[in-house]
């Protein structure tokens, strides 16, 4: 019984450790993770903090720091039939910043001030050059991306809940905050990016990608904010799987599994 699971057995380890001259070329298909700075201009330029009490306990600003919230993706290489190296380079992140609404906008939100969770998918369409040498791929580029955010209110906090001082309740901002996303072109974030990755001696390629998102709708959109607000600096770890060479896989398999296959020499029983 159990010599009929070892050939098996045996194939998928010598697969996964196998060296690099079993495979010919990256999968097209990689996978990634790593954190995503989104830049909070709220207080930018101000030296008396509203608020601000007399023995130096900070106060006024409700917004948090520029969160750095955690992000996982996919990206899909494919070749482009040019002079030179040219990859289009798709990819699809996703993660998630607690808000609330002030000052006219959406900003950022310490966890006990916070009005709705915003998950957020980010669409990247660059095209990358990219540079082979042996075993390092490096690559740059830039395109236009898609930034789709959707806000939900908080768990916890009522829809009718409203702060001393404030206009709309919890259920209104969170609308608030989702038209605003939307409006004026704010959901376009071109990128510019560059990257390297190194190629193991098992095939599997490991690398390192940076990003950064730039919000070009600050331009001439209302309210007027500074043009690096909500500017997001992404740099994530990427890994990426081989692709096998079929004959080079076939030899392997058949080399593992023929002594378990070939059947014993009987003797001539004739007379």
């Amino acid at each position: 019984m159990i010599n009929r699971f070892l050939p098996p057995i045996a194939i998928a380890l010598m697969l996964i450790l196998a060296p690099s001259s079993l495979w010919a070329e990256y999968s097209k298909l990689s996978f990634f993770g790593g954190l995503n700075l989104i830049y909070n201009s709220d207080g930018e330029g101000v030296t008396d903090v509203p608020g601000m009490q007399a023995n130096g306990n900070p106060g006024g600003l409700s917004s948090a720091p520029s969160p750095l919230a955690a992000m996982l993706g996919a990206e899909y290489r494919q070749p482009l039939p040019l002079p030179v190296q040219i990859d289009f380079a798709p990819s699809l992140s996703i993660y998630g910043v607690q808000y609330l609404w002030g000052n006219d906008r959406p900003l950022p939100a310490e966890i006990e001030n916070r009005t709705s969770y915003v998950a957020s998918l980010f669409l990247d369409l660059p095209f990358l050059y990219r540079i082979d040498l042996n075993r390092f791929m490096l690559s740059f580029g830039a395109g236009p991306a898609i930034l789709a955010r959707y806000g939900f209110l908080e768990s916890g906090v009522p829809s009718n809940a409203i702060n001393p001082g404030e206009k709309l309740n919890a259920g209104e901002q969170v609308k608030a905050i989702n038209d605003y996303f939307w409006q004026s072109g704010r959901w376009l974030c071109p990128t510019l990016q560059t990257g390297v990755r190194y190629q193991l001696d098992t095939g599997w390629g490991a690398g390192l990608t940076l990003r950064v998102a730039l919000p070009v709708a600050n331009l001439g959109s209302t309210p007027k904010v500074p043009f690096t607000d909500s500017m997001m600096f992404i740099a994530a770890l990427v890994i990426t799987p081989p692709v096998r060479k079929p004959a080079a896989a076939a030899s392997a398999a058949a080399a593992v599994t023929a002594p378990a296959t070939g059947t014993t020499p009987t003797a001539n029983t004739a007379h």
